[in-house]
């Protein structure tokens, strides 16, 4: 099994590798022609993109731990059902979503002091298709088909990035940009729901079934929030409280520093139904924990060192000599990162087990950022180091509630 989570981190990793260096250059693209004025809209956009995962998450891990659970089992027509339920579940948040963003819209140009509010709207339309492919994608995860779940995640930057630079490139600036988005979530839906299409018809599950899929969702719910106050609140926060240069330059700071979250984002999602698969079989499974530790650790340390070594260059050679002035900041801000996503992997760890008392953490790290930021904003480094010691205490003491939940069994 240590060979499964491996080969199967690197199968993933090497996709998500060529999917985050499609991005960046996507994002280094735009961040250059936009300059960081409008730079700053489009990465709000993308900021709420990252937010709505708060509903998009809880959806794929659900389906990908019940997935994981009835494939063991090998009972596909359980499996069927409870795709059905949450698909449904996904397309009535995704209505919702749709009114908040795309009817809402002239709210949020006024409170975020963007230059259009036609972003949010064709931004907004498209969320249900975004809820759609988590279901889809949750599916492919817990029957453990890497493959072509990696293939999703090709298929959703492609389309951005060939859209998106190919529409700004005709004029339509932000715009055209957030439509390439909007779009892929579509390409992404179609292509993971034609993947999963073999699963047999089925009639939704029972009341105790649906109940049991809410309270396993509940918890992966409050973690997400934690997630979103956590990855995306400073970014939120210094677009509110900074000028317009400045939250793009920021931005661009966010974007670099994030990329241990997103490089070591495949150990989680290999390691999620490895380790419910055990446990329902009543296999060890410890080690998977200190497994996926190790190997985020082992990304994590070189980027933080090269990021202290040469942040000029790296921020100048990505960016562009316009956002140097972040440059000094950029070792902290994945310091920060690496932080968080050691912390992410002890709480997907135990939410793969069905235990989710340790989200409280993380929501409470959450919200004592978002404390944190609005009491210290005077400069951007106080705005990241806010971050790196909230990220410190929430991995010391997610790390310590597992160890003391083992020996207690709370």
């Amino acid at each position: 099994m240590k060979r499964s989570l491996a080969s199967a981190s690197i199968l993933l990793m090497v996709s998500m590798t060529v999917v985050n260096a499609g991005n960046y250059v996507y994002n280094l693209i735009l961040g250059r022609w936009l300059g960081p004025a409008l730079f700053a809209d489009l990465s709000l956009i993308v900021t709420l993109l990252l937010a709505v995962t708060f509903i998009t998450v809880p959806l794929q891990m659900t389906a990908a731990r019940y997935a994981a659970i009835h494939t063991a089992d090998g009972d596909l027509v359980a499996l069927a059902g409870i795709r059905r339920w949450v698909e449904r579940l996904g397309i009535g948040f995704g209505l919702i979503l749709v009114a908040v963003f795309a009817l809402g819209s002239p709210l949020w140009q006024s409170f975020f002091k963007t230059t259009s509010a036609i972003p949010f709207i064709i931004f907004g339309v498209a969320l249900p298709f975004s809820l759609l492919q988590g279901v889809e994608r949750g599916i492919l995860q817990g029957q453990t088909r890497f493959g072509v779940l990696a293939v999703t995640y090709q298929v959703e930057m492609w389309t951005r990035f060939l859209i998106g630079v190919g529409l700004v490139t005709l004029g339509l600036s932000v715009n055209g940009a957030v439509l390439g988005i909007s779009l892929s979530f579509f390409a992404t839906w179609l292509t993971a729901k034609l993947a999963v299409a073999r699963l047999p018809a089925a009639a939704l599950p029972d009341k105790e079934m649906q109940t049991a899929l809410i309270l396993f969702a509940l918890p992966v719910l409050v973690s997400q929030l934690g997630q979103i106050l956590i990855n995306n609140s400073d970014v939120l926060l210094v677009r509110r409280f900074f000028p317009a240069e400045m939250a793009g330059q920021y931005a661009a700071l966010a974007l670099i520093g994030r990329i241990v979250f997103f490089a070591t984002w495949s150990v989680v999602t290999t390691m999620f139904p490895i380790v419910a698969q055990k446990h329902k079989k009543g296999e060890p499974h410890g080690y998977l924990l200190w497994l996926s530790l190790g190997i985020v650790a082992a990304i994590s340390v070189p980027v933080v060192v090269l990021t202290f070594a040469f942040p000029e260059w790296i921020v100048g050679i990505l960016f562009g000599k316009q956002y140097l002035g972040v440059a000094s900041l950029l070792w902290l801000y994945a310091l920060a990162t690496s932080l968080y996503a050691l912390a992410n992997v002890v709480v997907n760890y135990r939410l793969s087990l069905g235990a989710g008392k340790s989200t409280g953490l993380v929501i409470a790290a959450g919200a004592a950022q978002v404390i944190g930021i609005i009491l210290f904003h005077s400069t951007l480094a106080q705005v990241v180091w806010v971050q790196v010691c909230v990220m410190m205490v929430l991995f010391i003491l997610l790390l310590g509630y597992d160890l003391f939940s083992k020996r207690n069994l709370i």
